[in-house]
Formats: structure tokens, C-alpha cells, sequence
């Protein structure tokens, strides 16, 4: 694919970088957009922005490093020279999300923001981005397919310098980070839907949890790059979606039976 869009000396433009910035912009405008119509004012929920990026930058991360830090090298000196010549590509999501809404908690706690009803306005941003990180996925090579056999959409990643495992390089294999990428899209358009709709403080943003967390669940079963330590025959990244599918369901169902119970 494309992992670097263009060079000039030195210089490097590198495709998921780029994506993930489009992705932040794309997520912060949109945002900034509906802020008023969620009854919020775009100062109160600047702060609730910078340190939710920031931190989720971080959270994804470490936990990259964590997930995978016993195959950086065989010293602690190998092991971080690795982590900063990689340092463009290599992060897990869920770490991004936990640290993020950790420090979304705290800023909106600071700022005196309700919560609820700020998480609700920044799930379909939350979505929205995630699309175009998954895009930039794809042009780098990263978070990529198994080998997809007779699959009529599969994908063939033939460039060296891509994230593609060297052994699947010129392999058809199933191009899970556009599955995850259309997934997403759609994730986006059914919160922003649901947005507009009179629910408790706290359902999008549960609905959100429940869908991607299915979503991926599903998806990790086509994924071909190093999903590390499987436990009962699943990776980190399911076990970490079920635990959050039956949280948010359980949230959303509690959050609906309480709005049902007002109306009566």
C-alpha cells in the first residue's frame, strides 16, 4: 500500500499519521458543531478534548508496549530503541480508550460538565475518528488480515515497507482495517441518529461501547498480525470487548428502564 504518502530529504510523510490526525479533526469539529445543540458551550468541553487526546495517546501506547514488549528486543536497551524507532505506528486501541475517558472523568469533573451527557456528545466523534485511523491502518499495513483464501475482496499488501508481517507480503488476505473502518462509519451515523433522540444521559455513549465492542469481537478472528497472549482461545482485545459488551449492555438497559419508569 501507501505507508508513506510523500518524502522530501529526511522528511517523511508517514499515511497513518496523517489519517489519524484527519481522524482527530474530523472528531473535534464535529464535536465543536453539535456542542450547542447537546447544551454545551465549545470552552466548557475544550479542556474535556485536549487531555481525552492526549491521555488516549499515551493510554495506546503503553499498552502497546505492554502487550508486546517481550518482542522488542532481548535488553531493556534494545526493548526502548525499538518503542522510539516504531514509534509512528504501534498502538492499541482499548489502552487509548481507558486512558482517554480517564481523563475526559477528570477534566469534566474540573470543568463541572455533566458527564453523561458530555460522552454522549463525544461517542460518534469517537467513532468517527476511529474510521479514519483504521484507513490510515490500511495505507500502512498494520492491523492486517490472515490469509483469506478464496475471499473475493481480499487484499494483497506488496510493498516492503508496509507493517505486513514479511511472510504475508504478497498474500491475499482479508482487509480486516477496512471491515473495521465501514464499521465504524456505520457505528457513527446510528449514534449521531440517537443523539438527537430524548434518551437518559449516558446511552449513546453505551450504545457506542456495546456495537464496537461486537464489532471487534468479531473482527479479531480475521486479524493476521500479532493479536498476543491468547487465553481460552481468545485474544486480549476480546476478552477485553466482552467484558465491555456485557458492561454496556447492562448500562443501557438500566439507563432504558429508568427513562420507561419516568414516563409512567
Amino acid at each position: 500500500m501507501h505507508p508513506i504518502i510523500f518524502q522530501i530529504g529526511s522528511f517523511k510523510l508517514p499515511a497513518y499519521g496523517l489519517m489519524v490526525a484527519c481522524g482527530y479533526l474530523a472528531a473535534i469539529l464535529y464535536v465543536f458543531r453539535r456542542a450547542a445543540g447537546a447544551g454545551f458551550k465549545k470552552e466548557e468541553l475544550s479542556d474535556l478534548v485536549f487531555y481525552s487526546v492526549l491521555a488516549g495517546m499515551a493510554g495506546a501506547k503503553f499498552f502497546y508496549a505492554v502487550t508486546y514488549w517481550e518482542s522488542f528486543g532481548p535488553d531493556l536497551l534494545s526493548k526502548a530503541a525499538y518503542l522510539l524507532r516504531t514509534f509512528q505506528y504501534g498502538f492499541v486501541f482499548y489502552g487509548g480508550l481507558i486512558f482517554g475517558a480517564a481523563a475526559f472523568l477528570l477534566a469534566a469533573r474540573r470543568r463541572g460538565v455533566n458527564a453523561p451527557r458530555a460522552a454522549d456528545l463525544f461517542a460518534p466523534a469517537l467513532a468517527l475518528a476511529h474510521a479514519f485511523g483504521r484507513l490510515g491502518c490500511f495505507l500502512a499495513g498494520c492491523c492486517h488480515g490472515r490469509p483469506a483464501g478464496g475471499f473475493p475482496f481480499a487484499v494483497v499488501f506488496d510493498n516492503p515497507a508496509c507493517e505486513v508481517a514479511p511472510e504475508l507480503l504478497g498474500v491475499p488476505v482479508y482487509p480486516t482495517q477496512l471491515f473495521e473502518a465501514a464499521g465504524n462509519l456505520a457505528i457513527f451515523a446510528l449514534l449521531n441518529f440517537a443523539l438527537g433522540k430524548k434518551l437518559r444521559p449516558g446511552s449513546v455513549v453505551a450504545l457506542y461501547a456495546a456495537l464496537y465492542s461486537a464489532q471487534r469481537f468479531l473482527i479479531e478472528f480475521l486479524r493476521g498480525d500479532d493479536r498476543g497472549a491468547l487465553h481460552f482461545g481468545l485474544s486480549p482485545a476480546q476478552l477485553i470487548s466482552a467484558a465491555a459488551f456485557a458492561a454496556a449492555i447492562a448500562i443501557f438497559a438500566k439507563l432504558t428502564l429508568k427513562a420507561k419508569n419516568e414516563k409512567i
